[in-house]
């Protein structure tokens, strides 16, 4: 096998679209993993928040799986969040319960599960952003409800 062949197997330039939330000021990462990537059927996004606004203001809920992984910006600390981050999950829609979020955090949003208000409260230095990924299981992304 030649390093041609080989090359189908790394992606580069992974910068994501335009991004519809004028608080967010760098660039942000994006990978689909579609027929011309691995077929797996994902995508993933990294942000690097550096003020505070609200993401997604309404509940909703998709039907397939997603992770939300909110981590800290100092790569020698990336345990400390350096921020606060709230998130509000609902089995109904209906019985809403905000978490609070201040430390690194991984949360699993099964199909079905509703999901948000995301609120980026608080980010103690803008040089060391909150670093967001979503990851979710889907050709596309789509709101059920």
């Amino acid at each position: 096998m030649s390093r041609a062949d080989l090359e189908k197997y790394l992606r580069k330039g992974v910068l994501a679209g335009p991004i519809q939330h004028p608080e967010v000021t760098a660039p942000r990462l994006g990978l689909h993993s579609d027929e011309g990537f691995g077929k797996k059927d994902f995508s993933m996004s990294w942000w690097a928040i550096t003020e505070p606004f609200e993401m997604v203001k309404e509940s909703h809920s998709h039907d397939f799986d997603q992770f939300l992984i909110f981590v800290g910006g100092d790569l020698t600390n990336m345990p400390d969040l350096g921020g606060e981050v709230e998130l509000t999950l609902s089995l109904d829609g209906k019985n809403l319960e905000k978490f609070v979020i201040t430390e690194a955090t991984m949360v699993y949003v099964p199909a079905g599960l509703y999901h948000c208000p995301l609120n980026f409260k608080k980010i103690n230095d803008p040089k060391k952003p909150i670093l967001f990924h979503d990851l979710f299981f889907s050709p596309e992304y789509k709101r059920k409800s």
